[in-house]
């Protein structure tokens, strides 16, 4: 029996950016080591994943610099080819209920980069907030109206 070499695996994920387009994107070497763990763990470690926000950059990198932005995590998939382009995440995410306290997300967020960078990941979070409490208005207003209905009809 040959001797193998062990692959490296790699964590991939599909994200949809605020302007509806989607991009696959491989999860950074750091974040990819707790994954990993998780994923010993947990056998549902790709839905725990999927919804969450993850800071990438959108350009290739210039003297170590990039553009940013925060893009949704769509789909997960595990592979053993990584990417020799600038499509890395970053090391920072964010679940939806985090995101619900805006203020704590951007902080957390924003990290120690540009001012250009800081104010695309504020209109991306910003943007990806609005969505959270229109769908948060939403549940809302359904529920309200299965109550009004079940009053209406105790008043009958």
């Amino acid at each position: 029996m040959k001797n193998m070499a062990r692959q490296k695996t790699y964590i991939w994920c599909k994200l949809e950016f605020t302007d509806g387009t989607q991009s696959w994107y491989c999860i950074s070497r750091v974040l990819r080591k707790a994954i990993l763990i998780e994923k010993k763990q947990n056998r549902f470690w790709k839905n725990e994943l999927i919804n969450n926000y993850i800071t990438v950059a959108t350009t290739e990198y210039k003297n170590n610099r990039a553009r940013l932005t925060v893009g949704k995590i769509l789909e997960v998939s595990v592979s053993h080819h990584g990417t020799p382009g600038s499509n890395w995440t970053r090391n920072q995410f964010v679940t939806p209920e985090h995101l619900l306290n805006f203020k704590s997300a951007y902080n957390y967020l924003k990290h120690d980069y540009t001012w250009y960078n800081r104010l695309a990941i504020w209109v991306a979070l910003r943007y990806w907030h609005n969505e959270l409490k229109q769908k948060q208005i939403k549940h809302w207003q359904r529920s309200l109206g299965k109550v009004r209905g079940k009053v209406y009809h105790l008043r009958k």
